[in-house]
């Protein structure tokens, strides 16, 4: 299990996180849901020692342990398709660049450059850089977001094949209709509202 435990997180005059616990299953799909600004964001960046916390702490993973989708996709424009998995692969594992393009269903688009991508595709190509990553844990802030509600199933299940824990915010009911579990949230500060 991940435990977060009376995390409180401060950003200016606004409390996002305010004691706020949670633990989390290192099993299967969660998602976590809930109104924009509520603070989802905020958590990932928490989990990813990006964000200092007031007080509280997370036992159970590191965020060296994290592969992390953001918001943003991130990526470098003069870097083809199949060059962005690469960069991010161990040399000895290289060769499997193509399959975490075959994953997200971009296989046919391994030497294209980002710029000629659209939305959904370039959000796909991120996505299939983040799980190249590895790790204990996969942590994809609305990983399907501009790709249409089949395609984002069937990369869903796809990456439920890889045994890797995930934890997802996801608005998109098709998504959260996939998860193993859907913790429902809403804040500032940050609360969960189905307990």
């Amino acid at each position: 299990m991940i435990f977060m435990q009376e995390l409180t997180v401060v950003l200016g005059e606004k409390r996002i996180l305010d004691r706020f616990s949670l633990a989390l299953p290192t099993q299967g799909i969660t998602a976590l849901s809930g109104p924009s600004g509520c603070g989802k964001t905020t958590l990932f960046r928490v989990l990813l020692g990006l964000e200092p916390l007031q007080s509280g702490r997370v036992e159970g993973i590191s965020p060296r342990d994290i592969a992390p989708l953001f918001q943003e996709n991130r990526l470098f424009p003069w870097h083809t398709a199949i060059r962005q998995i690469e960069d991010v692969l161990p040399k000895e594992r290289r060769e499997s660049a193509r399959q975490y393009l075959t994953l997200v269903e971009l296989e046919e688009e391994s030497q294209t450059y980002p710029e000629a991508l659209s939305g959904g595709m370039a959000r796909r190509l991120a996505l299939a850089r983040a799980l190249a990553l590895g790790g204990r844990l996969y942590l994809l802030d609305e990983p399907f977001n501009g790709v249409d509600p089949e395609r984002s199933v069937r990369i869903l299940t796809r990456i439920r094949s890889l045994d890797t824990p995930v934890l997802l915010i996801s608005h998109e009911r098709a998504v959260l209709d996939q998860c193993d579990q859907v913790i429902a949230l809403d804040g500032p500060p940050l609360q969960v509202i189905n307990p």
